[in-house]
């Protein structure tokens, strides 16, 4: 197994990031709790600007086809559509979402997917059995799986015709396939990271997997929350590569001029916390790092 060293993006001024997204020499960032998307000129000494304030939290996002970006609101279940400048609303999601916006991929064809997480955990509620939606390109809203406990990350592979879903309660990776009209079948258990879990851990799954990518070879790169590490997964599901942080490892994305820069994003909290009283409280502290890996972005998305 291959250890990698990291480079200090940004070591502050964030809260809670999420959905990184690398796009046209910028890298994109939600601060969840924060409030704002931000992006980060990565060839101008890292430096940061707010691009668009989400009062109702954002978390989820992903660029369309025609560049355009396309983010979420959380607690009041919309997206919105960011081009030119200038934001409208793209879904509203509120007569169907039962939890949160959670994480966010669009395809090739320009079809949403977006977590319903099931249950709104920074208010109280307990994990439950959430659902997948796609908005299709008519703009039209579809479930298209159910029962996934806390569904999390989301990735399409480099053909267009897998999709990856994380349950980050039930400590799983699901596969489906994706049918020409966007909807899915097949779902199967990929990958648990069971092994790797104490036994007693105490913490209600937060052990588990949180983000995902995956690059151009078909190997797969994991954050895994509370292991403190990100993981490589290679096609036969060896770990090939890990990357130890201090804190919550959240969200990963490849990109960089040439592809090959992952950048990561972990959440410190403070010790002996519960994470979600921890990012109500805004008690928690971003931080964005980067290796350098011999396999680069591929054609997956996001």
């Amino acid at each position: 197994m291959t250890e990698l060293t990291q480079t200090i993006i940004l070591g502050g001024g964030m809260y809670f990031g999420e959905s990184p997204r690398y796009h046209d020499g910028l890298l994109y960032i939600s601060d969840m709790t924060g409030r704002k998307v931000y992006t980060i000129d990565t060839r101008n000494h890292n430096a940061k600007s707010v691009l668009v304030e989400v009062e109702n939290q954002p978390n989820g996002m992903s660029f369309a086809p025609d560049g355009s970006l396309i983010y979420s609101s959380m607690f009041d279940a919309k997206l919105y559509r960011l081009k030119d400048g200038k934001s409208e609303l793209f879904a509203d999601l509120s007569h169907v979402m039962t939890g949160y916006c959670g994480d966010m991929v669009i395809d090739g064809q320009g079809r949403v997917y977006i977590d319903d997480t099931g249950a709104r955990v920074l208010h109280g509620e307990k994990p439950s059995a959430g659902r997948l939606l796609m908005v299709d390109t008519d703009r039209s809203v579809k479930i298209v799986a159910e029962n996934a406990i806390f569904p999390n990350a989301l990735f399409i592979d480099n053909s267009g015709t897998k999709l990856y879903l994380a349950e980050t309660f039930a400590q799983r990776l699901n596969r489906f396939d994706i049918a020409v009209d966007g909807t899915l079948s097949g779902r199967s258990e990929w990958w648990t990271p069971a092994e790797l879990v104490p036994e007693q851990d105490g913490s209600e799954g937060i052990w588990s997997i949180d983000g995902g990518c995956m690059d151009a070879d078909g190997s797969i790169w994991l954050s895994m929350l509370a292991y403190q590490r990100f993981i490589r997964l290679d096609p036969d599901k060896r770990i090939t590569h890990q990357i130890n942080v201090k804190g919550h490892a959240t969200a990963c994305t490849l990109g960089g001029e040439d592809g090959k820069t992952l950048f990561l994003v972990t959440n410190e909290v403070p010790e002996g916390e519960n994470l979600f009283a921890a990012m109500v409280g805004r008690r928690t502290k971003c931080i964005i790092t980067s290796v350098r890996v011999e396999s680069g972005r591929g054609s997956a998305r996001p």
